[in-house]
């Protein structure tokens, strides 16, 4: 994605999008802080009162094909990130992992799976064939978003939580 897009969201709000940028970190620190207790443990499988900065330099800094994410802009102060969605592949696969945070104040606004279908794009772009995230099994709505996508998947439990892949690959003609 070059530059950025504009996305709708469900209720009208346009909210613009990017790849993410090295300068970015102190942003991810800020939207981590304004997510609720529950947003972040979901996200990050556990409590964390403040993504270190090392954590924020690393989730900011990618090269764009191995480690890739998009954030999308508070339409309000385009200096705020209001959600994140990335993939970081497996050394030596076309098999990445995926993660996603947004902002409680914006999620059930079809922002979350607005940027996943633009990652799902660079990903494709980037010879990823599969995408899987591991998602807590009360994380409700990111468990509707990766069935929603309407793209094939196998799921199995692993540690606790549900291993969802995500078969990138368009699906042969029958």
């Amino acid at each position: 994605m070059n530059g950025t897009v504009g996305l709708a969201l469900r209720d009208g709000v346009c909210v613009e999008v990017r790849e993410i940028r090295a300068g970015d970190a102190a942003a991810l620190q800020r939207l981590v802080g304004r997510s609720s207790d529950r947003t972040v443990r979901l996200r990050f499988f556990g409590p964390l009162k403040r993504l270190s900065d090392g954590q924020a330099r690393r989730f900011a800094e990618v090269d764009g094909r191995d480690r890739y994410a998009l954030v999308a802009l508070d339409p309000e102060d385009p200096e705020e990130i209001v959600a994140v969605v990335r993939y970081e592949r497996e050394a030596g696969t076309d098999s990445a992992e995926y993660a996603a945070l947004v902002q409680d104040t914006f999620q059930e606004r079809g922002l979350g799976i607005g940027l996943t279908r633009y990652l799902i794009e660079a990903a494709r772009q980037n010879g990823l064939e599969r995408l899987y995230a591991l998602v807590m099994r009360e994380n409700t709505g990111m468990l509707h978003l990766l069935r929603s996508l309407d793209l094939p998947e196998r799921k199995r439990w692993e540690d606790g939580a549900e291993h969802i892949e995500i078969d990138l690959r368009p699906s042969s003609a029958a």
